[in-house]
């Protein structure tokens, strides 16, 4: 059963129904809240035969195990850090076949920022002239990367994070241990922060105490680097953006949104004396960047050594 998660309640009551829902939506919002178990329980109530994704009809039931006919779900493939023009043509002609067992056809985008331009402009056609009964669901955390064509004829689902009260509560129902500062880490996603290996915490003191080091000349990148190729590149740019982050809150605001354990807070305030905060501005558009290629078959160290190259060239002259 495809079921929404608590925080997602009111934005899931305020879709249209689905006689007047538009054949595209975009639906978007921070990583790690949910928006593809969002999207597919869209999808499941598109198909279903009540209309509502009442979860025991034949449709559901197939939809609920991910095998349903009428719903075609696209993704980059695994390794590839590009969903492709083939990618696109397959849809088209998906939503083009009469619907197997349900009224409708669904597909589902997931991660669709990561559609290149050719496979932007095929889906474009799709997008101007839907066959009838067809819906094509668009799931992104970076919608600013979609061409402005694709974005313009959807219809935007935004999806906020949920609070904090939510999202820890969230946490403990399901066993996640110091829940507090995974959720830190995890930048308020629960999600992500569920899915956090155990040593999380030890890991983002100890890419602290390396930019440290880095910012007070005492280590040089090459060393800086040793032993980071091993983290999953997703996760350890996570880490990396959310220091970033707290150095650029605690420079300019002045205090964290959230408390954090230890020393990190005070640690964090002598980092942000010791550095060039404009450029630290033009490095966090940097890893950002490369937030996108995480799947891609990069080579680990290189990208590591690159970024504490440019983090030890933020130390302010």
């Amino acid at each position: 059963m495809l079921t929404l998660f608590p925080w997602q309640e009111g934005a899931w009551q305020d879709l249209p129904g689905n006689r007047t829902l538009a054949h595209a939506l975009l639906i978007s919002g921070p990583q790690g809240i949910g928006k593809i178990a969002f999207a597919h329980r869209l999808g499941m109530r598109l198909v279903c035969e009540q209309g509502r994704a009442c979860g025991v009809c034949r449709s559901c039931v197939f939809a609920g195990k991910g095998d349903h006919p009428d719903i075609l779900v696209i993704k980059a493939e695994e390794g590839k850090a590009e969903i492709t023009v083939e990618h696109a043509r397959a849809l088209n002609a998906f939503l083009a076949l009469t619907p197997h067992l349900a009224e409708r056809r669904v597909s589902i985008i997931e991660a669709a920022d990561q559609l290149n331009r050719s496979a932007g402009n095929a889906l474009l056609k799709t997008l101007e002239e839907p066959p009838a009964e067809s819906f094509i669901l668009l799931v992104s955390h970076a919608p600013a990367r979609l061409l402005p064509t694709v974005r313009s004829r959807c219809q935007k689902v935004h999806l906020h994070k949920p609070s904090r009260t939510e999202a820890l509560g969230y946490l403990k129902t399901r066993g996640v241990s110091e829940a507090e500062a995974a959720l830190k880490i995890a930048h308020g996603a629960p999600l992500s922060a569920e899915g956090l290996p155990k040593d999380a915490l030890n890991t983002a003191f100890r890419l602290l105490e390396t930019l440290e080091h880095l910012a007070k000349g005492v280590l040089d990148t090459a060393t800086a680097g040793e032993g980071w190729q091993t983290l999953d590149l997703g996760y350890g740019l996570s880490l990396f953006t959310g220091i970033l982050a707290d150095i650029v809150r605690l420079a300019t605001v002045g205090t964290l949104p959230e408390p954090f354990p230890g020393d990190w807070e005070p640690r964090l305030r002598r980092l942000a004396s010791q550095l060039d905060l404009q450029q630290l501005f033009t490095l966090w558009d940097e890893v950002l960047e490369l937030h996108g290629l995480a799947d891609a078959p990069l080579d680990r160290r290189l990208i590591w050594d690159k970024l504490f190259l440019r983090f030890e060239q933020l130390r302010a002259q």
